[in-house]
């Protein structure tokens, strides 16, 4: 379970990182048109959070209906029990990567002048 998690982890980063990166190009022409560093970088964190929070009702809602299925396969009952440190635990550990994974591409993509990366080629 660990190695999946693991694995599972590093693709949300690696794809998290590439994305922001990518959009290298996007973020100088926003400091182009007067979006100070901090005004880019917190809309990159109000994306994020708003990811994850779609994401978490999304993954919860999924795991429920699966575990609920599988609750009433083996136990005749649909209710599962999920404790809630656990979860609590576990969202907030994902928010931490997604932000920092979001967080040190794009402070890196906006230490380059604004004029020379909307000119450079991708």
């Amino acid at each position: 379970m660990g190695l999946i998690i693991a694995f599972s982890a590093i693709a949300v980063v690696n794809t998290l990182a590439m994305s922001t990166t990518d959009r290298s190009r996007e973020l100088a022409l926003l400091r182009l048109v007067g979006a100070t560093r901090r005004q880019v970088l917190r809309m990159l964190r109000l994306e994020t959070l708003t990811a994850l929070i779609v994401s978490v009702f999304a993954g919860t809602g999924i795991t429920l209906v699966t575990l609920s299925a599988f609750g009433r396969g083996m136990t005749g009952s649909a209710l599962s029990y999920i404790p809630p440190a656990g979860y609590a635990l576990v969202i907030a550990a994902v928010a931490a990567l997604a932000l920092v994974a979001t967080s040190l591409p794009a402070r890196l993509a906006l230490r380059a002048r604004p004029a020379e990366a909307v000119g450079a080629r991708q």
